[in-house]
């Protein structure tokens, strides 16, 4: 078989010009067509946060939302995979004018044609109400800031972690007391029917702080020489410690280097938390014989302090390279001071109440 040779340089004798313009502008589209499929099928077109099937959560679907809208909607809170997918499916059936509009519980991973039957049945009409939850938060205090936003008591949250209705992954062995608890809820606001048990709030919490965790940047865990839960632990010291993100960082530096050289912690938030009541610690709160007391017992406590944020997470996992020991509060905006010998510190600390700062 004889090859043809083609000069490529230039369309061949007779062939039109406007043909050769067409066809690479054809070929052109057929690319850009394939590059938006490829994309799509690698998270184009949908929401590029990883979710987990399962998970209930309440959307609003505003009224005169297209099937497109909705669609977005959906894939955004991890219901459908794709927009497109559901827009499809909706129209392919003609259902575009029927799916009706209000707020909705629906469940990540259920997919567009459980999604549509929901949508065309119409919104229970429940009342939805919202708690919020901030950093930093002890357990017992997170218990006490949900029964004054939500129609269930103290004692009716305290009984849902306790009796075997909540369960974490993240906890070491099953939790039997509220400070086994401490650092498994993740503080954010959250959104809840209001015939939504105790235990589903909670539930809800606890399993937003194993997917936080699960999808935090800690791939330094192992060269740290921590797990996660003792990540999660570190986390909960750098949310009590720390007021400003620049120092969340530097502030999980300076616990890794004390953890390294054997030296006592000496975390004044963690004297707080032992003694149970907020306020400054106190000299006699350094002679306490709680596993919390950092200036007598060496190494991290036996739990986290408190519900740490995205930020402190993401530090715990990832502390400057510094060589500081120290650190101390140097300015009423919340800023800290840190030091790598203690005399450098007890600079920091005179001026620091020179200055009126504590």
């Amino acid at each position: 078989m004889i090859e043809q040779m083609i000069d490529y340089d230039r369309p061949p004798r007779n062939f039109p010009v406007w043909l050769g313009v067409m066809i690479g502008l054809v070929a052109l589209a057929v690319v850009a067509w394939g590059a938006s499929r490829l994309s799509e099928s690698f998270g184009g077109g949908s929401s590029q946060v990883t979710f987990v099937a399962g998970q209930s959560v309440i959307l609003e679907i505003p009224s005169g939302s297209s099937a497109e809208d909705i669609g977005n909607i959906l894939a955004d809170a991890g219901v459908v995979d794709r927009a497109t997918e559901f827009e499809s499916f909706v129209k392919g059936r003609g259902l575009g004018s029927s799916l009706q509009a209000g707020t909705y519980q629906l469940v990540t991973g259920m997919g567009s044609p459980a999604a549509v039957e929901i949508l065309l049945d119409g919104p229970e009409l429940k009342e939805v109400y919202t708690v919020k939850v901030r950093e930093g938060l002890w357990v017992a205090e997170i218990i006490q800031t949900l029964s004054e936003q939500s129609p269930h008591s103290v004692d009716a949250y305290t009984s849902a972690l306790l009796d075997g209705s909540v369960t974490s992954n993240l906890a070491p062995s099953t939790p039997t007391t509220l400070p086994q608890w401490e650092g498994l809820l993740f503080p954010a606001n959250y959104e809840f029917f209001e015939d939504a048990a105790p235990s589903d709030v909670l539930q809800k919490m606890v399993t937003e702080m194993e997917l936080r965790v699960e999808f935090a940047e800690w791939d330094r865990l192992e060269e740290l020489g921590i797990t996660p839960y003792e990540a999660l632990i570190v986390a909960s010291l750098i949310e009590a410690e720390a007021k400003l993100d620049k120092d969340r960082p530097v502030i999980s530096s300076v616990i890794f280097n004390r953890l390294e050289d054997g030296m006592l912690l000496q975390i004044d938030a963690m004297l707080v938390y032992a003694r149970g009541e907020r306020g400054v610690p106190t000299n006699a709160d350094k002679q306490s014989s709680s596993p919390y007391n950092s200036y007598l017992q060496v190494g991290l406590p036996p739990t986290p302090i408190a519900s740490p944020g995205d930020a402190s997470l993401l530090a715990a996992g990832n502390p400057d390279e510094t060589d500081f020991l120290f650190y101390v509060l140097v300015d009423e905006d919340g800023s800290h001071g840190f030091s790598e010998t203690l005399d450098q510190h007890n600079e920091k600390v005179a001026k620091a109440r020179a200055d009126g700062v504590f």
